[in-house]
């Protein structure tokens, strides 16, 4: 019976990672919160977006992560830094995919400019989607991301094998 029960967890986070559920991306975001977005004006490829005192800001992976069915078609990852209500997180997010400590908690492999990695204790959503890990020790991250050119993660996806993800961090503007 627990068997079963597994299964259907597992069934069911998978049609909702099918589903045409919208990523925290630009357009998304902005659409259902009617707040104002502002491109970057340092060159990088952060994207910045407020409503009231809700405060992000997004980055997209270098790399696609190209998987195969059910998640065939490249899943993008996305970085984002979130104020709100005066608490700073910093949470990864995959367009396609269940990100695999996700369920029991876990740890990422993170390099900043090419230096050692860095274990990072990671945490699920309190929502529950399965497509969310949170970053426990966000401030020590953001600081690093302050003055970092490049990061790499290391995640693992449900049913695939370790993915590295790439991001080109170059000018991030965060002072909240």
């Amino acid at each position: 019976m627990p068997h079963l029960t597994l299964f259907m967890l597992l069934l069911f986070w998978s049609a909702l990672a099918l589903c045409p559920l919208k990523n925290f991306s630009s357009v998304g975001f902005t659409a259902r919160l009617e707040g104002t977005q502002r491109p970057s004006t340092t060159g990088s490829d952060w994207h910045y977006q407020q409503n009231g005192t809700l405060y992000k800001a997004t980055l997209n992976s270098a790399n696609q992560l190209q998987m195969p069915y059910p998640y065939a078609g490249g899943s993008t990852v996305t970085l984002t830094i979130r104020n709100r209500d005066s608490a700073t997180t910093v949470f990864l997010s995959i367009s396609k995919g269940l990100l695999a400590p996700s369920f029991q908690g876990g740890t990422a492999l993170i390099r900043v400019n090419g230096g050692k990695s860095v274990i990072y204790a990671l945490s699920a959503a309190a929502n529950g989607r399965g497509n969310i890990l949170f970053v426990d020790d966000s401030p020590r991250l953001i600081r690093q991301l302050r003055t970092a050119t490049t990061m790499t993660v290391q995640l693992k996806v449900i049913g695939q094998k370790l993915h590295e993800v790439r991001f080109n961090t170059t000018g991030l503007n965060w002072n909240y």
